[in-house]
């Protein structure tokens, strides 16, 4: 993944004039005394460090940052009901990548690139710095041409292994003796499956020379209905070449395709390999259960990952573990590692009366200076991932915290990743909350996966041709 040199054309889709204004004198912004009104998803990695970026801008600016904290739903509800009413009580909010098209098509939310297009006169382009993204930051969320707005964090999913397990030569050799070819890091999703029913073991058992006291998983996933399951999901399917629901050329739901059933079929297939109530979890529990030792592989956000897992102040297997990318399904080309980049943005409220000072608070936040000192302050080595490569790879930031320049090494520099996000389609939300229940009810027992799936894509038909998507 190369970093992000936009050329003026795309400059100008975005609304940007080159001619900037030049760095400002932030003291004579007159955001005196602005309390801007912030919402944040509590439990996401990377929202504390960007409410203390966003509080460290907005103290140079002389207003003040007031923060609300809500669960995923919780939020997506409440901004939709605030803004439905009318109620002009947030000036800055988190956007989800599954809302950002829902969202910017009702107005809820301001793109960053369009308040650049409508006001250039308010835009010091040497702090916005749009060359200084990754080509996924700018692509990913740009919708009908215009850029939602600035990244929380790079790196996306990645692979999280125990290394004492997977070197450990009895297990070597029992692996082999099972399965005909050597334990390695798994390159394919047969692999993966292999070795987590490899490892998954009873308490009483023997693993890398040590009885356990405890039952030991081969693999955990983060199965609460409906998004931490999909976002879990949507890895596998991407990898097995799938659509993400729907075709986006003809808008057709193919929820009920081969590849789509080969893939709930296969992520069906590792349910006994997890931790029990694994249908209960969200990331942080299922990601908790491997940093106490308890599960021999997971597929996680490398942020969430990293702080959990290899955080030796939260991890009580922070010295045996590794990370890489995720595996592939042989035979499919064009998706290998396919993961989910994700990021998520900021974006300004429609019905803000603060725009201004909000857009100003955002620029400043995100600023190369602004988010390596809160980085270096309050979050290195492991507790946040920098959108912005000039920090990622600033000497003083490596320093504090070598990690990151292996995970852009390992997870952005390589050329062929399959990265991918949720489509910006506005009606996504809904279909997700369709195919998700249904992958749900497959992975409970209570119906088949084709059954299941067929019903969905039912479902999703009636629900694309009621939106207007399909005749």
């Amino acid at each position: 993944m190369k970093k992000c040199h936009l050329t003026l054309t795309v400059l100008l889709s975005l609304g940007v004039l080159i001619t900037g204004i030049g760095t400002q004198d932030l003291a004579a912004q007159p955001y005196e005394g602005v309390k801007l009104r912030l919402a944040l998803i509590s439990g996401f990695t990377e929202c504390p460090p960007i409410y203390d970026a966003l509080s460290a801008a907005a103290e140079e600016l002389g207003a003040e940052v007031e923060i609300s904290w809500y669960s995923n739903d919780e939020l997506h509800d409440k901004l939709l009901i605030d803004f439905t009413g009318g109620n002009p009580v947030w000036d800055i909010v988190f956007v989800h990548s599954p809302s950002r098209g829902e969202w910017v098509e009702s107005g809820l939310i301001v793109p960053i690139g369009q308040w650049i297009e409508e006001h250039p006169d308010t835009v010091d382009h040497d702090l916005l710095a749009l060359d200084d993204y990754f080509d996924i930051s700018i692509n990913n969320y740009t919708y009908n041409g215009v850029w939602i707005g600035p990244p929380l964090f790079v790196t996306g999913v990645a692979m999280f292994y125990r290394t004492d397990l997977f070197n450990h030569p009895t297990e070597q050799e029992n692996f082999n003796a099972q399965y005909g070819y050597d334990l390695q890091v798994p390159e394919t999703y047969k692999q993966f499956r292999d070795i987590a029913e490899f490892f998954t073991r009873k308490k009483g058992e023997t693993l890398a020379g040590e009885t356990l006291e405890a039952d030991f998983y081969g693999t955990a996933h983060s199965n609460k209905p409906t998004g931490f399951l999909w976002f879990d999901f949507m890895n596998y399917l991407m990898a097995f070449g799938a659509d993400n629901i729907y075709d986006p050329e003809t808008m057709t739901p193919t929820f009920s395709s081969p590849e789509s059933i080969a893939a709930g079929e296969y992520y069906v297939s590792l349910v006994p390999f997890l931790p029990p109530g694994h249908m209960s979890m969200a990331s942080g529990q299922s990601t908790s259960m491997f940093a106490e030792g308890s599960v021999a592989m997971i597929i996680e956000y490398f942020l969430r990952g990293m702080q959990m897992t290899i955080d030796p102040e939260k991890s009580k297997v922070s010295d045996k573990v590794e990370f890489t990318l995720l595996p592939s399904v042989q035979g499919v080309e064009g998706r290998e590692h396919a993961a989910n980049h994700g990021g998520n943005v900021l974006a300004i409220y429609g019905l803000s009366k603060n725009k201004e000072a909000a857009y100003k608070t955002i620029e400043l936040g995100f600023s190369k200076r602004i988010m390596k000192q809160v980085f270096l302050e309050k979050y290195a080595p492991y507790g946040w991932i920098p959108p912005r490569p000039s920090v990622l790879l600033d000497p003083d930031v490596q320093q504090a915290a070598p990690i990151l320049a292996e995970a852009v090494k390992k997870l952005m520099e390589p050329e062929g990743i399959a990265y991918f996000d949720v489509p910006a389609q506005p009606e996504y939300f809904q279909a997700m909350d369709i195919a998700a229940t249904a992958l749900s009810k497959a992975l409970t027992g209570d119906v088949d996966v084709t059954s299941a799936f067929n019903d969905a894509q039912t479902e999703l038909e009636e629900f694309f041709k009621r939106a207007g998507l399909l005749e």
